[in-house]
């Protein structure tokens, strides 16, 4: 006569318990499911934690310009193909012109911007130094979206 195995208590705190294979097909939850979107969240169980956190607020014009100099000045260098590096030195144009008027387009300084971003990241895999001018490119965007709302 063959003994039963008895039951062995299992104390997971709470958490889930599987004592054999499970094929899941999305998102397996044991618990509780936390979701957390946004910056700057700190979420725990009497736990503490710091965050430091960038903030580019007080961007000024001379800085401003500064930025979209450093990336004229870096275009030849990025390895991008002839015509791509000249539609983004006439965006840059374009955007340093508006920025310098009495009343600058929001909408002209965004749009370039994004469109400078765009191609950058569509020519990231065929000129990796492009990659570099890309923070360049979206820290001008963040500036621009605070100094000429």
């Amino acid at each position: 006569m063959t003994k039963k195995k008895q039951p062995q208590p299992i104390d997971t705190g709470g958490g889930a318990y599987i004592g054999g294979d499970v094929k899941a097909g999305g998102d397996f939850v044991g618990r509780d499911q936390v979701i957390i979107t946004g910056d700057g969240n700190v979420v725990g169980d009497q736990s503490s934690a710091t965050v430091i956190k960038q903030v580019t607020e007080g961007a000024t014009l001379a800085e401003f310009l500064r930025l979209l100099a450093e990336l004229r000045q870096a275009l030849p260098a990025a390895g991008l193909d002839p015509d791509t590096a000249e539609v983004i030195e006439a965006d840059v144009q374009v955007v340093e012109e508006q920025a310098q008027k009495e009343k600058p387009s929001t909408a002209v300084i965004v749009a370039k911007l994004k469109s400078i971003a765009e191609v950058l990241t569509a020519s990231g895999a065929v000129a990796t130094a492009a990659q570099k001018l890309l923070p360049v490119a979206q820290q001008a965007l963040t500036w621009a979206q605070q100094l000429f709302h």
